[in-house]
């Protein structure tokens, strides 16, 4: 599982489509759930619309909403995908708020409007793609019992959709190298350091949810998880911190 940032997005560098090739090439199977902030936030402000953010989560309302929608799935998948197949990796672009893909419930409505929480991930779409040779490529968007389409942040549809799948890797792409402690890059980091990293306002902002994920995925079982640039280095979250 690659999570890709809004962000980090528009400055994909060949490099990267390359270590995909080369991972593809040695069997491995792979899903890359993205965001598209950026895109997001230049949509709202065509619209003359507030870029409102609470604890790393977008704030989202009715207007808000389509903006998102119009971003995520008419521009950011659509770009994705083709520049995948132009790097020649087939993929296909999927929405998670169409075929019943990613189910939620409101996330706190009153909080923080359309926004999701995800509840049930249907695994055999993806399989399906999986199976037939593609790299799925989701954008974050989820559907209610009652059919309301809802925001859900890249990082916990990442998390979420890995954990369906019983991924047993996650790498949260980001615009950084990893996470910051002290003003270095930690090359590993405990579930307990990570936390006391967000008491004192080190881990902060659109990092926290970030964090969150990853201590889901590792909640959930799986066994790597790594906070990263481009290189899918960076920085990897443990359970607790290893030994020699």
């Amino acid at each position: 599982m690659i999570k890709i940032g809004g962000s980090t997005l528009a400055n994909l560098q060949d490099t990267f489509f390359k270590s995909l090739q080369t991972r593809l090439q040695n069997g491995e199977k792979m899903v890359i759930v993205h965001g598209g902030g950026p895109e997001i936030n230049k949509k709202l402000q065509e619209k003359g619309l507030p870029v409102e953010m609470k604890d790393g989560i977008r704030v989202t309302t009715q207007e808000t909403l389509k903006c998102v929608k119009a971003a995520l799935k008419t521009t950011t998948n659509a770009n994705l995908v083709e520049r995948l197949r132009k790097s020649d990796i087939q993929s296909v672009g999927l929405c998670g708020s169409e075929n019943q893909l990613i189910q939620c419930e409101y996330l706190d409505k009153k909080k923080y409007g359309f926004v999701g929480k995800v509840k049930k991930v249907d695994t055999a779409i993806i399989k399906n793609d999986l199976e037939n040779g593609k790299v799925p490529v989701i954008a974050s968007l989820g559907i209610t019992v009652d059919g309301d389409e809802v925001n859900i942040n890249a990082d916990t549809a990442a998390a979420e959709v890995a954990s369906a799948l019983s991924a047993v890797s996650v790498c949260f792409v980001t615009d950084t190298t990893g996470i910051q402690i002290k003003g270095q890059r930690a090359n590993q980091l405990s579930i307990s350091e990570i936390k006391d990293g967000m008491n004192d306002g080190q881990i902060y902002g659109g990092m926290v949810p970030k964090v969150e994920a990853a201590m889901k995925c590792l909640d959930l079982n799986i066994e790597e998880v790594v906070i990263t640039d481009q290189t899918l280095t960076g920085t990897r979250v443990l359970k607790e911190v290893l030994t020699a």
